[in-house]
């Protein structure tokens, strides 16, 4: 059964209606995947983490003005067989729900409900599902990211152009321009994003729904849908996005994605919140932090705090009192002793100095 299921899979791929080419196809090692439209969304459902559940995968696209539909299933034990590939157009992995474990270039990432990644055209990367999950694969060809892009220099509103300043934008011209570089790009939900795995699920629906039964405009419509993918995952509001080099390894994406979100609640986010965010026990955050700080999670989370609270006295007219509750210290005296401890002056005196 695993035989025919892996045979069924490559017969698909490599049929001449196949959106997705695949060259290299009986290599263990690596495949290459040449993908022959604009773009490509592939929806994969796992039923569960035992050899014999199902991989239920539905991939849709266009050519020539058809819509293309395909339709697999195979065990998930002969799909975590499927070895490595890279491909020749940019793709969005995104987890709508469950776990994945996302594995460029022989090493592991956890990928949880709500985050997401982008994958160059230079890493060679595979999925582990090891759990129930939904995760949704958006290829994006060279050419037509582009036009993506291109879109908004004759577009309507000044907000439009905001792209052009997200690192999103400057991680695909920059492959774009100078292609060899391995590279992806991490997104995990900002601590203000309280639904990213429902947002994302609401927008692939729409997605699916507008190929599946196109009117009048659905081009233009898929166009503005995929712009605004493209936007939410650029919004500093709703996601946090670090460009990860080959040479970074798992843990310190891990801290990478503790220090974002430190940063973005001036390190006051519990254990607990950064267990349910982050899916890895206190411990284990708690060793990550001190392998790269030499700081417990706590110390190092009071450092954006602290950081803080000095900024609001220099640049606010806001009470030393209003500051530290604000900052959630409900021990006035606490505040103090931490933050004489961290610049060698009271409060009131860091503010005389530096205004």
């Amino acid at each position: 059964m695993e035989k025919d299921s892996k045979l069924d899979m490559q017969e698909a791929l490599d049929s001449s209606d196949a959106s997705i080419k695949v060259q290299n196809g009986e290599s263990d090692f690596s495949r290459f995947y040449h993908m022959n439209m604009p773009f490509q969304l592939t929806l994969e459902y796992c039923d569960g983490s035992n050899s014999g559940d199902y991989v239920n995968i539905v991939t849709l696209s266009f050519e020539k003005a058809v819509l293309y539909q395909e339709t697999l299933s195979k065990k998930n034990y002969s799909y975590t067989k499927n070895a490595p590939h890279f491909h020749d157009f940019f793709e969005f992995v995104i987890v709508l729900e469950g776990n994945i474990i996302q594995r460029i270039e022989g090493k592991d990432y956890l990928y949880p409900a709500g985050s997401c990644c982008l994958i160059n055209r230079n890493l060679r990367h595979m999925e582990h599902y090891q759990s129930k999950c939904r995760v949704l694969y958006i290829g994006l060809a060279p050419d037509f990211v582009t036009e993506l892009f291109y879109c908004a220099q004759n577009a309507f509103f000044a907000s439009e152009k905001k792209i052009y300043n997200s690192e999103l934008y400057h991680f695909i011209t920059s492959d774009l321009k100078n292609p060899g570089e391995r590279a992806y790009l991490d997104f995990i939900p900002a601590y203000q994003n309280h639904l990213p795995a429902s947002h994302l699920y609401a927008m692939a629906e729409t997605m699916i729904h507008t190929l599946l039964y196109p009117e009048f405009g659905a081009s233009y419509q898929v166009r503005g849908l995929l712009c605004a993918f493209l936007s939410y995952l650029s919004s500093p509001g709703q996601y946090h996005c670090t460009s990860i080099r080959l040479d970074t390894n798992s843990d310190f994406l891990l801290f990478a994605r503790i220090t974002r979100l430190f940063e973005a609640s001036d390190g006051r986010m519990t254990r607990t919140e950064l267990e349910r965010l982050l899916h890895y026990s206190g411990d284990y955050l708690n060793r990550i932090v001190n392998k790269f700080t030499d700081m417990c999670l706590y110390d190092y989370g009071m450092t954006f705090c602290l950081k803080k609270a000095a900024q609001c006295l220099v640049e606010s007219n806001e009470s030393i009192s209003a500051i530290a509750a604000k900052l959630k210290f409900t021990n006035r005296t606490h505040f103090y002793t931490l933050f004489k401890e961290k610049y060698g002056v009271t409060p009131k005196k860091y503010r005389k100095i530096h205004t």
